[in-house]
């Protein structure tokens, strides 16, 4: 029987991603540790740190106006650390600065869209490649079990579990490749997408089929990669999964897009 020649390394923490709660009508958002009584400088990273989770979790929708009031009071902070928080993002390409203290989502065109795919599956193929070269059996099981959860969520319908589960998998991927500045680009490409996300996973849960080959197959071909110690086999799995979500009946439909 022939040995692996995966690296066995100590267990890795594991990845929680928390995202805000949400209802029909209105967003339930956590609060940051320590409410208002925290430090300034504290406070403006966490305040920048829940609101970048609630916009990569799909939580806004495209061409939506934030106020500092009430973002403010769902993150249970003063204006100002909302205020520093929403300056970051907006360089960032997540949010639009408006007049009278607040902020709105960017509307994407097609062509658009179809450049930061392209980004995406270029950059995040690279880091699955360097991922492949770095792994540990512990980390194949870390991600193992998160694909394990993305499978639940598929046999149950339940799309914001799904995208925090799909999320943290990603992302456990770009953190094992070991390259601190692919990460700061792949998430700016996510931040740009995210708007879009809700309306996605809307289309997938309506067509069962799609939504297992596209939360499970791909997935299944990375992992396998990674057993193999094989890069370019992770970076065309990678590829596939990006890519793959634009050939599905309806997406260009589902999304909200400006003409152009």
């Amino acid at each position: 029987m022939r040995k692996s020649n995966v690296k066995a390394a100590p267990r890795t923490a594991t990845v929680r991603v928390a995202t805000p709660k949400t209802t029909a009508r209105s967003t339930t958002w956590p609060e940051i540790e320590g409410d208002r009584a925290v430090p300034g400088e504290a406070a403006h990273s966490r305040a920048y740190a829940v609101l970048k989770e609630a916009v990569l979790a799909g939580n806004f929708r495209p061409g939506e106006v934030l106020t500092l009031r009430s973002l403010a009071k769902h993150l249970a902070v003063g204006e100002m650390p909302v205020r520093e928080a929403l300056r970051r993002l907006t360089s960032e390409g997540a949010f639009e600065a408006l007049p009278n203290r607040s902020a709105r989502v960017p509307m994407l065109n097609r062509r658009q869209v179809e450049q930061i795919i392209e980004l995406r599956a270029y950059l995040e193929g690279k880091a699955a490649g360097l991922a492949a070269r770095n792994i540990t059996l512990v980390q194949i099981e870390h991600l193992r079990a998160l694909q394990n959860g993305i499978d639940k969520s598929i046999e149950k319908g339940d799309s914001r579990a799904h995208t925090a589960l799909n999320m943290a998998f990603h992302f456990e991927i770009y953190r094992i490749a070991d390259n601190p500045v692919l990460i700061p680009l792949i998430q700016t490409l996510w931040l740009r997408m995210a708007p879009l996300v809700a309306s996605t996973v809307l289309l997938l849960t309506s067509k069962p089929a799609a939504f297992r080959r596209l939360g499970k197959e791909n997935h299944e071909r990375l992992l396998a990669a990674f057993q193999a110690r094989d890069p370019a086999g992770a970076e065309a799995a990678m590829h596939r999964d990006l890519r793959d979500l634009t050939k599905i009946p309806g997406y260009w439909d589902s999304l909200e897009l400006t003409p152009g």
